[in-house]
């Protein structure tokens, strides 16, 4: 898809800055193997004593402080670290740093009979990191096209996040309007809100015309920066679209959101 074919886009740009120094400070955790994620308390981990674990984090470990009772012998190979528990180890709390600072509390719970775990720890400076790497080459209009047609087509990338919804939005007469997911980067000031839009049963009318225009009120959006109304990649309205009763178009709002 030329990047050229988006450019009927409405485009709001915001005095805002978009692309903000991200905060350090960071105690989240995520073990991507097992899918939990925690903020401000302990993560427990079970292990078996004598295998070989892997801690897998997504930049160098520095260094894992662990106590004695736990008898842990570590082999670090750079954002990897290989631990094993002593025969007769005791539960015990270890903290695992990475090179830029960053600290993971983990609970460590000896259990015999495990196999060999592979942990897995994302650091969320890290990643707004990458995010802002990935971003900072580009103005603000690129960006939020970008991240509508990634939206478009499915691709968002694994280190965004998408929270699925399915909630109703009476914001336009004669309209059903559906929010089905929102779309936040860590690190980087960017929000995307997608809707289903439809003519209302209620309305009793088969076809209407709208225009993205009409899709800039404060139940939709108060800090848009684009917006894009459309079928799939293929179809694009130039702003405006003929709905028909019974057929649903994706409205995408991208708004200036304060990470």
């Amino acid at each position: 898809m030329a990047r050229k074919q988006l450019s009927n886009f409405l485009v709001v740009l915001l005095f805002a800055s978009l692309f903000p120094v991200p905060v350090q400070a960071s105690d989240q955790i995520g073990n991507q193997t097992s899918g939990y994620q925690m903020t401000d308390q302990m993560t427990p981990v079970k292990l078996a004593p004598g295998a070989i674990n892997r801690i897998h984090c997504s930049e160098p470990i520095q260094n894992i402080n662990a106590p004695h009772g736990l008898h842990m012998e570590v082999e670090y190979q750079g954002n990897d670290a290989f631990v094993t528990l002593g025969r007769n180890a005791k539960q015990g709390v270890v903290y695992v740093i990475t090179k830029s600072g960053d600290v993971f509390s983990l609970e460590i719970i000896p259990k015999n009979g495990l196999k060999a775990r592979v942990i897995r720890l994302e650091s969320p400076t890290h990643k707004a990191r990458e995010n802002l790497l990935k971003f900072a080459g580009l103005d603000k209009e690129t960006a939020a096209v970008d991240l509508i047609r990634n939206a478009f087509v499915d691709t968002i990338p694994e280190n965004f996040n998408v929270i699925s919804k399915d909630q109703k939005i009476d914001g336009i007469e004669h309209l059903r309007i559906r929010l089905r997911r929102i779309v936040a980067i860590d690190g980087v000031p960017l929000r995307l809100n997608e809707y289903l839009v439809s003519i209302a049963p209620s309305a009793d009318m088969k076809e209407m015309m709208v225009d993205e225009t009409s899709f800039l009120v404060p139940k939709l959006t108060r800090n848009p920066t684009a917006i894009c109304l459309g079928r799939d990649l293929a179809h694009f309205t130039g702003g405006k679209v003929l709905l028909r009763a019974g057929k649903t178009v994706r409205l995408f709002i991208v708004e200036h959101s304060p990470n």
